[in-house]
């Protein structure tokens, strides 16, 4: 391809990109000695993609704008067929500048928005609605400007619609609901694509998201947005409220055009930055070093804001600007202090307990206590009651005996009943103890304290309780004048001089439980590109980039990052309590297969590329999106279908003659 001449003109140097309807070259040009961009229309297209080649180079030839990207010339080569020749932008388009510079400061993201909405200003203008407004097709040149390319989809207000199919072209997460709906398009339509970018820079995310395109469409139109303010914390209001603007389902509702949004844009950055179109120049100079100083902005307010709301109770909110901060400064010692130092939510109980006088809360504990201590001397009141009326019952067929002379002479029968009674009764206490520890244990568990001391003193228990019942029932020479109740087993427990009621108000009411501080975790902050479900330990943990931050505890953890479309990446972390990670994951898109079959000894194109003569040996592998797929037989017929191909899928396309 190097060194091929085009049209005479254009000596092509190298491809720079291709899409589903043509190729993107760097080219020269010989008869000006410049640089520049040419569109080479894919081999074997329709007429209509020629007529909207066509249409593109009479609408932005009519757009004299800075913001604009400029087009040069329109031809038609012998052997590639239609051209088009725009001026050649040395850069990046909005989404690379967007993972360079993640997080993007609200700053960036507003500025950058108002150069978009000047270009939109620009064709609203001569009535050119873009259609196709999304970050690949916004182009930041070296020290700026931005500038909005790609008008192949463009409508005339006043033309119409070129799909005369009645499809709808673009790109579905970026569309109004109007056009999902019924196609209608208009100059807010193109507002509300604006917003959807500036959502996306500040969000990392598209606001509305779904598991294919049916439930993206019915998503985008009958959902709102969600709050941009929500999504991410730390941006400004006035953004966040005219982003929900420019996202509302109604049109009527949104800025009514480039124009409109160019002044309410200007508004919202004045305050910040001074006038737009300086500060515009001066981010396009020296886009790190200006980044670098709004992130720093952005990373005292939030920790203001964070400090400010902790000093309120509401530590849920303080903690969400503070995770934002963490974001914007992974590891700031001042973040993780104040998170640290975050109080546990008070329930109900707690609140109304505070509130009370101190003199009111010693009469409540006082009535409390006596109402405790009272319930336990009636248990056990009750419980000899019991034990007596048991022992009567089983000795009624024998002369009474007492229990203690029975047992002592080692005779079988009710004093053994008596015995077996008692230990089942007596087991009834243990072993709600031992379920109370079980569920204390769960707790503390669940909230990451230890349980040890519960545990130990429960096992305790049933091990002395057990002893002294076998010794009560075996027959051997014992001094125990009747068999071990209730009372005895517990104050047989933990070695204590206690009484039997103290000894039970120590096990039930006085087991100690540590909060967990702040400090027995480790944080792991994550990024990834594209989104990703993250799993530790095999439990799902949730999605980024709405997930940023995960606790862990302190040992080795498995750390996997899962997306259908991409091969998952795995990681073993060994994390000490208190420390500060952060992983930034880039995941790989798998390719789809897909087997074309068409008619023998054909050649068989793939977005204008030739892949090889029909049939052919293997699968060919494509990346995941829009390709058109044709065949050109020995009799120059030309057969074509397109293709959305499905990352990691498995795809036949057969090409044949219509009978």
């Amino acid at each position: 391809m190097t060194g091929e001449l085009l049209a005479g003109r254009y000596q092509l140097e190298q491809e720079l990109g291709r899409g589903g309807m043509a190729t993107v070259f760097l080219a020269r040009d010989l008869r000006l000695s410049r640089r520049v961009a040419v569109k080479v229309l894919h081999p074997g297209m329709e007429a209509r993609f020629t007529e909207r080649f066509r249409q593109e180079a009479e609408v932005v030839a009519s757009l004299q704008h800075p913001n604009v990207l400029a087009v040069h010339d329109v031809g038609e080569d012998a052997v590639r067929g239609p051209f088009l020749v725009c001026e050649w932008v040395q850069g990046e388009n909005l989404r690379e500048l967007a993972q360079r510079l993640a997080p993007m400061p609200p700053e960036a993201v507003a500025l950058l928005g108002w150069e978009l909405a000047r270009a939109l200003e620009a064709a609203h203008a001569r009535g050119v609605v873009h259609r196709d407004v999304k970050p690949e097709n916004v182009l930041v040149a070296r020290g700026g400007p931005l500038k909005l390319a790609d008008f192949g989809i463009a409508a005339l207000a006043d033309r119409a619609r070129l799909t005369s199919t009645g499809a709808i072209i673009g790109s579905l997460a970026y569309m109004a609901p109007e056009r999902i709906d019924t196609g209608a398009w208009s100059p807010a339509s193109d507002v509300y694509a604006v917003g959807v970018v500036l959502f996306e820079l500040c969000a990392g995310t598209t606001p509305h998201a779904g598991e294919g395109s049916a439930r993206l469409a019915v998503s985008v139109m009958t959902r709102d947005a969600p709050s941009l303010v929500d999504v991410a914390p730390g941006t400004p209001a006035p953004l966040g409220a005219l982003v929900a603007r420019c996202l509302a389902r109604d049109a009527r509702d949104r800025p009514a055009d480039g124009a409109a949004l160019v002044q309410e844009l200007e508004a919202v950055l004045r305050p910040w930055v001074g006038a737009p179109a300086e500060a515009s120049r001066a981010f396009f100079l020296a886009q790190e070093t200006s980044v670098a100083r709004w992130r720093e902005d952005g990373f005292q307010r939030l920790l203001g804001e964070g400090r400010a709301l902790l000093g309120a109770g509401q530590g849920a909110q303080a903690a969400r600007c503070l995770n934002a901060a963490l974001m914007l400064q992974p590891g700031a010692p001042e973040v993780l202090a104040l998170l640290r130092s975050r109080p546990m939510r008070k329930g109900l109980v707690r609140r109304a307990w505070d509130a009370w006088p101190e003199r009111t809360k010693g009469l409540v504990a006082g009535v409390v206590l006596a109402g405790v201590l009272g319930s336990l001397g009636t248990w056990g009141w009750r419980s000899r009651e019991q034990d007596a009326d048991a022992s009567t019952a089983a000795t009624s067929v024998r002369p009474a005996v007492p229990s203690g002379v029975a047992s002592l002479s080692g005779a079988s029968g009710p004093p053994q009943s008596v015995s077996g009674s008692n230990a089942a009764g007596a087991s009834a206490h243990p072993s709600g103890m031992a379920a109370g520890a079980a569920r204390d244990t769960s707790v503390n568990s669940a909230s990451g304290a230890s349980s040890n001391t519960v545990a130990s003193n429960a096992t305790k228990g049933d091990s002395a309780f057990a002893a002294s019942t076998n010794g009560g029932s075996s027959g051997a020479p014992s001094r125990t004048s009747s068999p071990p109740t209730r009372e005895t087993a517990v104050t047989s427990r933990p070695r204590d001089s206690r009484s039997s009621t103290e000894a039970v108000a120590g096990q039930e009411q006085d087991v100690p439980v540590r909060v967990p501080d702040a400090e027995d975790f480790a944080t792991l902050t994550v990024a990834t590109r594209p989104w990703a479900e993250v799993f530790v330990d095999g439990q799902s943990r949730g999605y980024t980039p709405r997930l940023r931050e995960l606790r862990l505890t302190p040992g080795v953890h498995r750390i996997r990052f899962h997306n259908p479309l991409c091969e998952p990446v795995e990681e073993v972390l060994d994390v000490a309590a208190g420390a500060a990670l952060s992983r930034e994951v880039s995941l790989r898109v798998r390719d789809a297969e897909v087997t074309i079959v068409a008619p023998a000894a054909s050649r068989v194109f793939v977005d204008g590329v030739e892949v090889g003569v029909a049939p052919l040996p293997a699968p060919v592998k494509l990346t995941h999106g829009g390709h058109l797929v044709s065949a050109r037989d020995s009799g120059g017929n030309v057969l074509r279908q397109s293709l959305n191909a499905v990352a990691g899928s498995r795809t036949t396309v057969v090409l044949e003659t219509s009978p």
